[in-house]
């Protein structure tokens, strides 16, 4: 196997954005304070496997992503 076909292999996908993924993304509620947390928009990208990030919103405690493959929510910037 060459170099080449090595780097084609790992292309990194070009991001996907959506707000009406295929599948919904979960309802969850803020670490903080307990609030249900509002849908923003999906993001899809990644070279294998495919990766999916849910950005949420707390009207107290502001931004979250969720990673879909470690189901772990965590505070954006």
């Amino acid at each position: 196997m060459s170099e080449g076909d090595v780097q084609a292999r790992r292309t990194k996908r070009t991001p996907t954005f959506t707000s009406t993924p295929d599948t919904p993304a979960p309802q969850l509620m803020c670490p903080g304070c307990d609030y249900p947390l509002v849908y923003r928009q999906t993001v899809i990208s990644g070279v294998q496997p495919i990766e999916r990030w849910d950005y949420f919103e707390c009207r107290k405690c502001g931004p979250f992503v969720y990673r879909d493959r470690t189901r772990k929510l965590r505070a954006s910037a």
